[in-house]
């Protein structure tokens, strides 16, 4: 989805070999105009394609580092110009370990490959090419629930890798999860300062400005990804989102319209154009657009509760109460069931 730079520390795989694995953050309450959500701006594959591509990330990255392991010796980050590798009398180990870790992770096995990770680090715990580790160790402390746990150890990844951009991004992503916006900001200035043209950076530093209603500087993040990209999907929806604030109903239509041209098989340009619909009080069509997102995307709670508020703002309280019992079996929250009824 995002360009990749090849510029990067020697130790280091490229950024789309070695993010960490992401994690959706907790949805908003706007029923409608929130559908942009963090979990949707990231991706708008299925589960299954999602994982896949998780495994092949981590074996491209046992790869990576099978091959800098026999290749590389360890040497002070300052002097060092290969990717650092254990010393000779622990290297055939703590590769067995590291190789184990990643077999692990492929099989979704995340306290197996903690435990793996770990003691390859005890086994050379001044290797620098050991940020790739604690980046793993921080999304398997994150899928488990343990988010302080994740951001210390993307901390002590930054401190070995400071300029690595995936880190960055996986850090960012948990700072959004925890609602810390402004740490999150600082991380993806941090990403564009290295790399201005990084389509992620700009996508979700955009999406931050629009959480603290800045849409001005929401704005210009928007209008440079779309330089870039002009059918960035994201981009498209987010600056419609911008416009709509901003009282250009005309250009946010337009843009939305050309979402759903671009992805016709994607549920949120449906989703977010029923919304702005449903203001205007283009009632069939709103309900036309929410009735094909939730065709496309069946398991989605949130377009559920989206649809739900369609059906309370109508008076059709029964139709609205049966889209919060299905939302609510996909695990929406009572707190999002009443912002959906307008309670």
């Amino acid at each position: 989805m995002w360009n990749t730079s090849r510029k990067h520390k020697p130790f280091l795989p490229p950024p789309e070999i070695i993010s960490p694995i992401g994690n959706p953050s907790p949805r908003e309450n706007a029923p409608h105009k929130n559908l942009l959500s963090h979990k949707n701006l990231l991706s708008h594959e299925n589960l299954s394609s999602r994982d896949m591509r998780t495994k092949i990330s981590l074996l491209l990255t046992l790869c990576w580092w099978l091959t800098v392991s026999l290749s590389a010796q360890d040497t002070p980050l300052s002097a060092q110009s290969t990717p650092p590798a254990a010393s000779a009398s622990s290297g055939g180990h703590y590769q067995q370990l590291v190789r184990q870790g990643f077999e692990a992770m492929v099989a979704d096995s995340l306290q197996r490959a903690d435990l793996l990770f770990r003691q390859a680090l005890l086994e050379a715990p001044e290797a620098q090419a050991n940020a790739v580790i604690y980046g793993q160790l921080a999304a398997i402390a994150e899928r488990q629930g343990k988010e302080q746990e994740a951001l210390e150890d993307y901390d002590i990844a930054l401190r070995l890798a400071p300029q690595q951009t995936s880190l960055l991004l996986g850090r960012a992503s948990l700072y959004l999860k925890l609602g810390r916006d402004d740490r999150a900001r600082a991380d993806y200035d941090a990403v564009l300062t290295l790399r201005p043209d990084h389509p992620e950076a700009l996508v979700m530093r955009a999406y931050t400005f629009q959480r603290s209603h800045l849409f001005k500087e929401a704005r210009a993040d928007y209008q440079k990804l779309l330089s870039l990209q002009p059918a960035h999907e994201q981009a498209l929806l987010g600056m419609a989102l911008v416009c709509e604030k901003d009282r250009r109903p005309r250009e946010a239509m337009e843009l939305v319209n050309r979402a759903v041209e671009l992805y016709p098989t994607h549920a949120d340009g449906y989703a977010l154009r029923a919304g702005f619909e449903l203001d205007r009080r283009q009632y069939e069509r709103a309900e036309a657009d929410y009735n094909e997102a939730i065709s496309l995307s069946p398991d989605d709670a949130a377009l559920y509760l989206a649809r739900a508020h369609f059906y309370s703002r109508l008076k059709r309280s029964a139709e609205a109460r049966d889209d919060t019992r299905r939302a609510a079996r996909l695990g929406a929250s009572a707190e999002e069931i009443a912002g959906a009824l307008g309670k």
